[in-house]
């Protein structure tokens, strides 16, 4: 088990079951086929072992083990909670699979933005730096050949996001609220306790995954091998994100999932100096970024810049953008308005028509299972809005009535009745993530938070977004990679979603007393 996870880590709000299901349902048969009966022994070295009754054999026992393919086949526990079950998720991983696959694979790895904010405030280094350090020290140390950021997944999981939100809005008679299905935290609540809610599930995968896919891709292409014999390492904020790796989809796009507290202890632990593997020279590494990508990577420099909108990959802004631009087309003028919800992890974008103030979509912003809870409530299977109780309504009403009149003319953020919510499972959203660095520090969250987000606020903006989503580098990128390599829509962006059956064995019910 990692030892990097503690209990101070977990940011969802919901308790773990107190046992972990999975063994309990794994029958062994006996090793001569009868059915003898046997009792557990353990001796002075705390050794299990199993003996016949009848005869006095003994048989050691082997220890029970649990894969992140358990974990998202068992309804027992969900999100950041199922990493206490998990043994040797850590950068120990990598260092066996780079010794057991040295001369069989080709070594890749991505790392997102939050990973790289992480590690700067961590090491007191300029973003540009850490990408520095850790190009130079994956090829040098350890035999890495390629190395990407995400911008480029991010920005073909917004564009994809958005064609489907808008043709949606304008062509169909459903008009539920959509969710995102880029947070693996999220999505495993939906699938284990709420499946109800997978119909509002907008299946469009993450950048982890769409990176994983293009990198081998083009690797495979370059170096002609198939894309079994890539390896790709991703470097992401959560630990959750080692889950969505997991996911049972048709092929592996990530073989390994490590956070920056993961890629620091493993700097620690095999004693790095990491001033052996920066310069001095004070200016991004535009040279290095262009020579670690594969060939045919479109705009390498730019795949470590970032967008506008919330440290989170900015979802739900892209999506309000564009919808403005799409009726700017018309001839419709806009504006878009920021309306506040109840706390700090609720905002939504309003578009409103200028000349008449009418509202003409919108999307939010909501972090944190609290929020979450809070939005799933609202929702029904139908699709239709759920009106709060009666005691909640005549609170909201007492409220209103004591601010007096003008606070009636006040907007509220209602992301239930939108068009599309970003959701994150971690309060702050992708910047809070349990695998992100805090030197130690728990009780000063609020203050690395914003440390952190000023730092993502830091990194240089692509203008891609800034156009028609039919026009763009990217959009042609993505035409010829799926064209030339037959990859279809569903390969390249659905997950598959399912309802994960709740277990009924006596010790998943006896752990939920």
């Amino acid at each position: 088990m990692s030892a990097l996870l503690s209990e101070s880590d977990l940011n969802d709000f919901i308790s773990p079951g107190l046992a972990c299901i999975k063994p309990a349902g794994e029958v062994r048969a006996s090793s001569n086929g009868d059915k003898s009966e046997y009792e557990i022994q353990i001796n002075g070295q705390g050794e299990a072992f199993e003996v016949s009754i009848d005869d006095g054999t003994t048989q050691e026992l082997t220890q029970a083990s649990i894969s992140l393919q358990d974990c998202l086949a068992c309804s027992g526990c969900i999100t950041s909670a199922e990493e206490v079950l998990l043994a040797k998720q850590t950068h120990k991983v990598l260092l066996e699979d780079l010794s057991k696959f040295a001369n069989s694979k080709v070594f890749a790895f991505s790392i997102s933005h939050q990973s790289r904010c992480s590690l700067a405030s961590f090491w007191g280094l300029p973003t540009y730096k850490v990408d520095e350090l850790l190009i130079n020290l994956m090829s040098e140390k350890y035999g890495f050949k390629f190395a990407v950021g995400t911008e480029l997944g991010r920005v073909m999981s917004i564009q994809r996001t958005n064609e489907e939100l808008i043709q949606r809005k304008f062509s169909s008679s459903e008009k539920s609220v959509q969710l995102s299905s880029i947070c693996p935290g999220f999505v495993l609540y939906v699938e284990k306790t709420k499946p109800e809610i997978l119909p509002y599930m907008l299946n469009v995968k993450s950048p982890q995954q769409i990176t994983g896919l293009t990198l081998k891709t083009l690797i495979s292409q370059q170096m002609s091998i198939s894309l079994e014999e890539v390896y790709h390492l991703s470097i992401m904020p959560c630990f959750d994100k080692k889950l969505e790796a997991a996911r049972p989809e048709d092929a592996v796009d990530v073989d390994c999932v490590l956070t920056p507290k993961e890629i620091a202890e493993l700097i620690k632990e095999e004693e790095i100096n990491i001033k052996d593997y920066i310069t001095t020279k004070d200016e991004p590494p535009n040279e290095l970024y262009t020579r670690a990508a594969p060939y045919h990577w479109p705009s390498p420099v730019e795949s470590w810049s970032s967008n506008v909108g919330s440290p989170s990959g900015g979802y739900a802004e892209n999506y309000i953008i564009a919808l403005q631009r799409h009726y700017r087309t018309k001839g419709v003028e806009t504006e878009i308005q920021h309306i506040s919800g109840k706390n700090s992890d609720v905002l939504e974008f309003r578009l409103v028509e200028t000349s008449t103030g009418e509202k003409l979509g919108s999307s939010s912003i909501v972090n944190g299972f609290r929020n979450i809870q809070n939005l799933v409530r609202k929702l029904k299977p139908s699709g239709k809005v759920k009106i709060g109780s009666g005691l909640a309504a005549r609170r909201r009403a007492r409220k209103t009535a004591n601010a007096g009149s003008d606070a009636k003319d006040e907007p509220v953020a209602d992301p239930s009745v939108g068009d599309f919510v970003e959701v994150m499972a971690c309060p702050g959203g992708c910047i809070n993530g349990g695998g992100i660095n805090n030197g130690g520090n728990t009780t000063d969250n609020k203050k690395l938070i914003n440390e952190l987000t000023e730092i993502y606020e830091q990194l240089p903006l692509i203008q891609e977004l800034n156009t028609t989503s039919d026009n763009g580098i990217v959009s042609e990128f993505l035409n010829q990679l799926q064209r030339s390599f037959e990859i279809t829509d569903d390969r390249m962006f659905k997950y598959k979603f399912s309802a994960i059956e709740k277990a009924t064995d006596i010790l998943s019910v006896g752990s939920k007393w």
